[in-house]
């Protein structure tokens, strides 16, 4: 009698399991012994941007447009004679409206120049400040800095030496000079 018991103990079980097991399956859930929740306030969540602004003198320019394509400055360098070099700079400021510190890292990656690449040499370093004064041939005599770092709102200069080599004799001639300047989060 008590194997009978046991037997039918055991049916009611399995077939107990059986239905959690399908109904868990079925239901795409889970099964739990506790349950917990909170109520939550209706409110907006709202994205930082990330917004980095080039200046160099004639108005400011968004480092990344609003369509996600890259924002394009020109520099005005100067008469650039032979043996001789001319300064120019780009001011840059970080206008993210993220909570807390924000600091970007900014830099400037390798010049590419349209014609008579051979005759050109440029070199970038960078100051912190707003002071489009700071890009002179002082600046390029040591070995400052390649990159700065800007908090929220603030702003640095990547300046540029651009220098045309002595045995040069290009007059009339053009050359486009493309240098990307790059900005990543660091804090």
């Amino acid at each position: 009698m008590q194997l009978m018991n046991c037997l039918r103990v055991l049916k009611a079980a399995g077939l107990v399991l059986a239905a959690l097991v399908l109904g868990l399956m079925t239901a795409q859930a889970s099964y739990a012994l506790w349950n917990a929740g909170t109520t939550v306030e209706a409110g907006t969540i709202q994205a930082a941007s990330f917004d980095v602004v080039m200046d160099n003198g004639t108005g400011p320019v968004l480092m990344t447009q609003a369509d996600g394509s890259q924002g394009t400055l020109a520099l005005n360098v100067g008469t650039v004679n032979a043996g001789s070099a001319s300064y120019t700079g780009v001011l840059l400021t970080n206008n993210s409206d993220a909570g807390g510190s924000f600091t970007i890292n900014a830099s400037a990656g390798a010049a590419q120049v349209s014609s008579f690449p051979e005759l050109w040499t440029i070199q970038h370093r960078a100051v912190a400040g707003t002071d489009l004064g700071a890009c002179n041939a002082a600046l390029f005599t040591g070995s400052q800095a390649q990159t700065v770092d800007i908090p929220k709102g603030g702003s640095g200069i990547i300046c540029f030496q651009v220098t045309l080599a002595e045995s040069a004799n290009i007059q009339g001639q053009v050359s486009t000079i493309t240098v990307p300047l790059s900005a990543a989060q660091v804090g």
